[in-house]
């Protein structure tokens, strides 16, 4: 019996031991390994890193420099802010003032150190009106950036503004983040861009890459874990994802529903999904025949059929929208304008005038889809859309300058679309690139920017997306949602919010080549 006993204990301490060791190794297998380079397919060259030079600023644009400047302060994933170059955040009694605390021991890529006067000099440069900063009407609210200490900065605001911190916070545009003082006075910041980030630029070569190296004077200790990441644009979505499958990439990004469903059955992919605001639309030219009659935007807006587009050029990777405010928020009955060609018709015999119609799109396969189906629509109610493609740049400055009837284009996804909105639509916006003009309109974008009760604020940004579909100064194509396929290797984050992934949490698992 002794020896029974004596034999149980000892495979059991045995099996201890072989748990342990699996244990072990399971752990030690899930720590991060430091080197390697992480290759990230793109969709677009990126349009430059300087926020009074650069236009747009797509997503993986801001992927990209989410990794090499960093903001004051960004959402956790419970909603919670959390510090990077700021460290607290007070609001005075009257809410018109806002004192941050800065984190000190940071430097620049080039040296110089992070203090207030690179927070001041950033923001003053923004603010200042001869510098003409395309997302000035979105911080109009903002009247000064003031420097308390050298690391204690206050910021003035006109009046209380419910989405100050939410444009502290935003990774979608460049406002936020806080370039060096020094590339910015060099004139370097646009094509050489200098951050305090976890990534330094190293060299862009246009059509080719746009590379980064492991920032080594790093605040964060440990972090990063990669020695460095190259973007590749490839607008084709197809040879992207064969990049990916050849080992030439380690991610992509991609909207190509038939793509996404591939790499679901592929074992070796990990398909990152992360919903968000905004929308994909067509811009309408409000101020130019035969598109500054209301009832010939009615008219394409009922002609449209966006399930179609959802389903036939997306495939289902992105959803069906009625409004700018993400899938998550609740509007009731906005009006939306849904597909009806014999009230299109009707529109069109009220409008009593042959239309035919310039619509601008990207030359890629996606924005080929998009013209197309829109001239499809439109030929069933009698109106002409003549199709022509260009590639990124010059279809954002014909928008910009409004040299141009209808566009493809996108409502970007921002945590608060209030700002946006307000910069999009009010009459004396110079971002208002639809051209709408609308009294009631201007009167809900000025109520929803001062409106300080959050329900109160949540029911105008409701009524502005009704007059937006009573008045149809855009088509929803579809709403926002991001796909980034990755190999199996790439391990570290799932962090993955409004299409910002979080590259600096990477790192590889495989073996050096």
């Amino acid at each position: 019996m002794t020896s029974l006993r004596n034999s149980r204990k000892g495979l059991w301490a045995a099996a201890c031991i072989l748990l342990s060791f699996v244990f072990i190794m399971t752990v030690r297998a899930a720590e991060p390994k430091p080197g390697g380079t992480l290759v990230f397919g793109t969709e677009n060259e990126f349009a430059g890193f300087d926020a009074l030079k650069t236009r747009g600023f797509a997503v993986c644009d801001a992927i990209a420099n989410a990794v090499i400047h960093e903001r004051l302060f960004e959402w956790d994933e419970n909603g919670e802010l959390l510090p990077v170059l700021g460290l607290s955040a007070a609001l005075s009694d009257d809410r018109k003032v806002w004192t941050i605390t800065l984190r000190k021991g940071v430097s620049f890529h080039d040296g110089t150190p992070f203090t207030a006067d690179a927070v001041v000099a950033h923001w003053a440069r923004l603010l200042k009106p001869e510098n003409r900063f395309s997302g000035r009407d979105t911080i109009t609210p903002i009247l000064s950036v003031e420097k308390v200490d050298a690391f204690t900065v206050r910021f003035v605001l006109a009046h209380p503004w419910l989405p100050f911190l939410e444009t502290l916070c935003d990774g979608r545009t460049l406002a936020p983040f806080i370039p060096s003082p020094k590339a910015v006075a060099e004139d370097k910041q646009s094509r050489a861009p200098v951050g305090t980030g976890p990534f330094m630029f190293k060299e862009w070569l246009s059509g080719d890459r746009f590379v980064l190296v492991r920032n080594p004077g790093y605040w964060k200790p440990g972090k990063p874990h990669l020695d460095g990441i190259v973007f590749k644009p490839m607008p084709d979505h197809q040879t992207r994802y064969a990049s990916l499958e050849s080992g030439q990439t380690d991610m992509i990004w991609t909207d190509r529903g038939g793509t996404i469903e591939k790499a679901e059955k592929d074992e070796r992919m990990v398909h990152y999904v992360s919903e968000g605001t905004g929308a994909e639309i067509f811009i309408l030219n409000t101020a130019k025949p035969p598109l500054d009659d209301p009832l010939v935007r009615r008219a394409l807006a009922h002609a449209w059929n966006q399930q179609v587009c959802v389903t036939l050029s997306y495939q289902d990777c992105i959803p069906f929208v009625e409004h700018p405010f993400g899938v998550d928020t609740r509007c009731g009955d906005v009006g939306y304008r849904a597909h009806d060609y014999e009230k299109a018709r009707e529109l069109i015999a009220a409008y009593g005038k042959p239309v035919e119609i310039e619509c601008l799109h990207s030359n890629t396969k996606r924005g080929r889809e998009q013209g197309e189906l829109l001239q499809q629509f439109a030929k069933q109610i009698g109106v002409t859309v003549n199709p022509v493609g260009m590639s990124f740049g010059p279809v954002v400055k014909k928008v910009v300058t409004g040299q141009y009837q209808v566009s493809t284009w996108r409502i970007p996804s921002y945590r608060d679309q209030g700002p946006s909105l307000y910069s999009a639509f009010h009459s004396k916006s110079r971002r208002n690139w639809s051209g709408y003009r609308s009294e009631e309109m201007d009167r809900l974008l000025v109520e929803q920017n001062t409106e300080t009760d959050q329900a109160r604020r949540n029911a105008l940004l409701c009524e502005i997306a009704s007059r937006i579909n009573e008045d149809v100064p855009l088509i929803y194509r579809g709403g926002r949602r991001f796909h980034v396929l990755a190999k199996q290797e790439v391990k570290g984050s799932s962090r993955f919010q409004n299409g910002i992934f979080a590259l600096s949490d990477l790192w590889l698992d495989r073996q050096p080549e």
